[in-house]
């Protein structure tokens, strides 16, 4: 049984979170200016991404 949960956390890191991934993104960022471009892209997104479930739940 160890054996088996070894194989799955060696395929675990390999999956990143979301949080993980945005971090990376903003951590590219040049300068403030490219950093606040950055941010409103997440924001943006995230607010799509939520609109798209809202009327998914609420919509027949």
């Amino acid at each position: 049984m160890s054996r088996l949960i070894e194989i799955i956390k060696s395929f675990l890191p390999a999956f990143r979170s979301q949080h993980d991934i945005e971090e990376a993104f903003l951590s590219e960022a040049s300068d403030v200016s490219d950093l606040e471009r950055r941010m409103r892209l997440i924001d943006a997104d995230t607010r799509e991404s939520a609109r798209g479930l809202l009327y998914g739940k609420l919509m027949p």
